[in-house]
């Protein structure tokens, strides 16, 4: 989906209105991350435990709902390409291995507040996407449907939005 374009159309802005690629790869990698490791299974961030930032040169660890367009030009401007695909390939294999072990019963709890609130003290949402966290909290979300939506339903959605922008900056793919 991205192989046949170059550095300079991943990192472009098509329009002030629409997102970059390399930005929609981070949040949809971020996103993952964040509700899969801190939310359901509690426990250490890929982007944490391998210590991503520095490799990814940004410092902005927050899941980009709510992002101003200063800040999505910075992560599309200045983010490790390289490292990014390396990120969100480890944050895809994480929870692969993870689900391939689960207990099924544990899908059926709910996600409940104190869950979130690990998400919401780590920093993982921004200023103006502070909604984000008590949203997840509030909405009736069994840990399957939330493992659903943020690492499959939420990803394709923005892939789909990925199609938008290469035929926008004229690379239309496939």
């Amino acid at each position: 989906m991205c192989s046949d374009i170059t550095e300079e159309q991943l990192r472009e802005r098509p329009t002030p209105q629409h997102n970059s690629i390399v930005w929609l790869l981070w949040h949809m990698a971020r996103c993952e991350d964040v509700a899969v490791n801190t939310v359901i299974r509690g426990g250490e961030e890929v982007l944490d435990r391998d210590r991503w930032l520095p490799k990814l040169d940004i410092t902005s660890r927050h899941i980009g709902t709510g992002a101003t367009r200063a800040e999505v030009d910075i992560i599309s401007q200045t983010v490790n390409l390289a490292a990014l695909r390396v990120y969100r390939a480890a944050v895809g294999r994480e929870t692969q291995a993870w689900a391939s072990t689960l207990d099924f019963a544990r899908l059926d709890r709910l996600v409940v507040a104190e869950e979130v609130q690990r998400a919401i003290a780590k920093g993982d949402f921004c200023e103006q996407g502070a909604w984000v966290g008590p949203y997840w909290a509030e909405v009736a979300w069994t840990h399957g449907t939330f493992l659903f939506w943020l690492a499959v339903e939420h990803n394709w959605l923005h892939i789909g939005e990925i199609w938008v922008i290469r035929n926008l900056l004229n690379c239309p793919g496939y």
